[in-house]
Formats: structure tokens, sequence, C-alpha cells
């Protein structure tokens, strides 16, 4: 029997069969550490959520107390503590992670710290964020700079996309846009198609520009550019779009929630990061830690000189062009990605990347503290999840990647956790749910439990994360999502808190967890008992 084969006729069912014979199941909520700052500033408000979560039969609780601003709310000497949120002072002498271990230990409740790992700034946030006082260290960014041109030239470069360029300017318009009254009078309009011939040009078509033909993109350009402009583009001339590689730090590209992220293939930003989880584990009687944003910003990150340089000694050989030859970005979407020779090369090198740090960070916890807990946030969507670097598949799942060969799923680090949790972000509870609704049946929750227990493939506890504010209006939807992700796989964490106390939720989780349960990561041997029997199970069906 084929790896493959053995992976889809095991895959996830004996963590949840060890989980389901002992009542078991992980209540996992999660307390982010922004939209909870004002709700958990004082002990009073942290016993408060502790009862809470003990009348609910919680088992976990998760603080998040390391930002993605790269700011933290324990009481650290290594990373910068917050002082102030919106114009408030936060109290200097109070520690939430301490009061969450004290009040929650008191009741039966575990008490997890979570760290965003690798965000270490907000665009626009506090200086003192790791990411800002080591510049260095901060993810390159891969953008393009559009240029237009025949074959035979260097070209004009293009300054603005799907707005009206400034005087003298180039500007792409590749949809309907409003010609305003005050455009120049010498603006200069081409349509050119896919094949980059001219399809039409004239001077002020505005007509154009409130209606670009299909199959077409326009350029266009006043004073010198569309001169330039002009004397290109009689109907079947040839005018090519080329992206060049424009590599910035992500201080100042445009971001997920404006994060700046370090590059995780940089030893010192790594040893900052494990630092501050070993600073955690020595001083906090925590039961585990969480790792959030473990990963890089997106795809076209990190593309600094030593990721560059870190690859080519991994690889072997210098990289002859690079960027490209990992891929070139399409330069009329300006987002499109085209894969070159290395890309899948690039995908192992980047995954390994994250893997190794697993490795260093659970080697430097267990070290510390071997009761202590590795657990990881990410994100259910698996198939599109090498983009931000990241393999959380067991290393015995085949990933379906077509740029990935046989070594790929050696990246994978569900072996390396004690559990994980995967955002089952979507509003419909089943794939019944989501055909009703006209959606495809991979959006609902049922579909992403189940590929998270897939890929997982048993080497870990996994628990599907939802996301409450998609519920607001909806609680019976929730009510059914939280059945669906107990029941495919072991257990749900819950994010977040800020939406449980907006919508008064509280009672409802009572109705919905009426018994008190161990979560199956609290026991110790469970998993090695799991996996005993997948491999009982496996060596039976060989017979």
């Amino acid at each position: 029997m084929s790896l493959t084969s053995t992976t889809n006729l095991f895959a996830g069912k004996y963590t949840s069969a060890v989980a389901a014979a002992g009542e078991m199941q992980g209540r996992i909520l999660w307390c982010d550490a922004d939209a909870n700052v004002s709700a958990l500033d004082s002990y009073e408000k942290i016993s408060e959520l502790v009862e809470q979560c003990r009348k609910a039969n919680i088992t976990t609780i998760v603080m998040d107390v390391k930002s993605l601003s790269g700011i933290v709310l324990y009481q650290s000497k290594i990373a910068p503590r917050l002082k102030e949120w919106k114009g408030r002072q936060y109290p200097a002498d109070f520690d939430p992670l301490a009061a969450a271990i004290e009040e929650g230990h008191k009741a039966g409740i575990e008490v997890y710290a979570a760290v965003n790992v690798f965000s270490e700034g907000r665009q626009g946030g506090d200086k003192r964020a790791a990411a800002f006082v080591n510049p260095d260290w901060q993810c390159m960014h891969y953008d393009i700079e559009r240029w237009a041109g025949s074959p035979d030239e260097n070209g004009y470069p293009i300054s603005a996309v799907n707005r009206l360029p400034l005087p003298g300017r180039l500007g792409l318009i590749t949809k309907n846009i409003t010609p305003t009254e005050d455009m120049t009078a010498d603006i200069w309009v081409a349509a050119v198609g896919e094949d980059w011939k001219v399809r039409s040009s004239g001077l002020n078509k505005t007509a154009l520009l409130s209606s670009v033909p299909e199959g077409c993109f326009l350029l266009v350009g006043s004073g010198e550019a569309g001169e330039w402009l002009r004397e290109r583009s009689s109907v079947g001339s040839v005018i090519e779009l080329v992206s060049k590689p424009k590599l910035v730090p992500v201080g100042i590209s445009a971001d997920e929630h404006q994060a700046v992220f370090v590059n995780p293939a940089n030893p010192q930003a790594r040893a900052y990061e494990i630092s501050i989880i070993e600073e955690i584990v020595k001083n906090y009687n925590v039961d585990g830690i969480v790792l959030d944003r473990m990963r890089y910003p997106g795809i076209r990150a990190d593309f600094s000189d030593l990721s560059r340089s870190l690859f080519e000694s991994w690889l072997g050989r210098k990289v002859e062009n690079f960027p490209e030859d990992i891929f070139t970005i399409d330069p009329i979407s300006g987002s499109q990605i085209i894969r070159g020779k290395l890309f899948g090369s690039w995908m192992q090198w980047r995954a390994m990347q994250i893997r190794s740090f697993v490795a260093e960070v659970r080697s430097a916890v267990k070290k510390i503290r071997p009761d202590a807990k590795v657990a990881a946030y990410v994100g259910s969507w698996y198939d599109s999840y090498y983009e931000v670097g990241v393999n959380w598949a067991s290393p015995k799942y085949v990933p379906n990647y077509d740029f990935a060969d046989a070594n790929y799923r050696q990246t994978g680090y569900a072996d390396l956790m004690d559990w994980i949790c995967t955002g089952c972000y979507y509003k419909y509870p089943t794939r019944a749910d989501a055909r009703a609704a006209g959606a495809g049946e991979g959006g609902s929750v049922e579909a992403a439990a189940e590929q998270s227990n897939e890929v997982v493939d048993d080497d870990t506890f996994v628990y599907a994360g939802l996301y409450l504010l998609q519920y607001a209006r909806d609680p019976e939807a929730f009510k059914r999502a939280v059945e669906t992700a107990c029941a495919l796989t072991q257990g749900v964490m819950l994010f977040d808190l800020v939406y449980i106390r907006d919508y008064n939720w509280w009672s409802m989780l009572e109705s919905i967890f009426q018994k008190p349960v161990k979560a199956p990561h609290s026991v110790p041997g469970l998993i090695d008992k799991a996996k005993e029997l997948r491999r009982m199970a496996e060596n039976q069906s060989k017979k």
C-alpha cells in the first residue's frame, strides 16, 4: 500500500477515537491582545472571565500576550510593554498573564500564552517594536515597477493604475473609470489587446475610459508621456508591458492589518522570538505556548539579500536571476504570480525555515519545563497556505501541490506540536448549508475540519477554530458550527472573547457545553496511544 493511500485510509481517525473513548474535548477560548485590552486590564476582570469560563466548562484559555504590534502585555525584560491604549494609560503594575494563570488554575482551567511570532510592528505604530528598532530584520517585499514599450527599447514607466496619471506621466487602465472634467486636453489614449497589439488610439478618447474594450487594457498619457505614446500607438503596432522587481521593506509596503513582519530566516530575529518564549516559560506557570503568525506575511516576502544568500547555500548554486527565477508578477494585474524554474525549491526552502524554527522552540520550551506544551494557530485553508511559507501537515502527508517534489512533505511540522487549532473560518456549518446557499462546499466548517484532520494525519490533536463574528446574526448557526467542529475534530477554538462579550453568549455556551471535560492534549500519553492504535491498524491492513 502506498504512502498516499495509507494516509487517506487512516488520517485523523485515531486522535478522534481516543478522545471520544475518554469523553474528552478541547474547548479553547482565545483572548486577542488588542481586542480585549480594556476588558482584561484588572485582576477583577480576569477573575470574572475565569468564572464565566468555569461555568461554561471551557477547558483552555489562550491569553494573547504579544500582539502583532510587537508590544507585550506581560512583565518583560526583553520586549517593549504596553504603556497606553487608545489614549488611556495601561496599568503599569498589572500583569494579565499572571492573573489569568492564578485564577485559571484555581478553577481547573488551563492557561496558555499566545505570541504573534514574526509580526513585530504595526505601520504607524509604537516605534519601540523590534521591527523598527532593527529595520534590517524586516521582510523585503517583492513589488514591481510597470513599464510599457516595444520589444526593442527600455520603455516608459507607468506611474498610475486605474486612475488618470498626473500631467506628463503614463497610466494603465484595466477597468472602466469616470473621465473627469479637468482632464488635460492633450491626453492620448491607446487600447492594447492581450497580444500586445494596439487596437485603437487617439487624442482625448474619453469614451474608451468609461468603457474599456473587452480583452484590452488602456494606456493613457499627456505631455511628454502622451507624445511618447502617440508615436508608438498606430493600430497594429506592439506595446508590451513588463514588470521590473522593486524590493521594499514591509514597513513601508501595504500588508495585512498593517503588520510589519521580520524575516523568519534571520538568525537574530529568530533568537529574539525564542528569547521571548523562553522568558514566558521561565517566569510564568503557563500550561504552554501558542504560536500565531509564525509565518511569512505572504508569498511576496522575504526577498532580502540574506534570504537569497541562505537559499543559494541550501540550493548549492547561485541564482542567476533573483527574484525572477522564483517568479515574476504579471504587469497587468500587478498580482498574478508567474512561476519561475526555482519556484518549487523556494517554497520548500521557506517551509523548512518555519519547521526548523518550530523545532528550536520546542527544544527551548521542553528544556525549561518538559510538561509545558507547544501549540499553533494556522489557517485551515491548507491548499493555499504554502503562500505564507508554512506546511502545518504531518510529514507523512503528501500534499497535492504541482510544484512539490517528494522532499516537500519533510517540511511538515504537525509532529512537533502538542496540538493545533485551524481557523475553519466559514459562516456555513456544514457542506449542506453551503450547498443550500449556492456556495462551494469547501467554504464550510465541515469541509475545513475534515481536511484539517486529514492533513495533520494523527500526528497531534486538532481543534477546529470558529470566527464568532460570522455568526453575529445567527446564534443557531453558531451552535451547529460548534457541534460540527467538535464532531469532526477533537474540539473547538472560539475566536474571540470580544464577540462572546458583545453578543452576551455566555449563557449559550453553558447550554452547549453542559458537562465538564478534559482536553485531549492535557492527558499525558494520550497522543502516543492514538499513534500506537494507528500503527496496529496499519500493520493489520498489510497482512
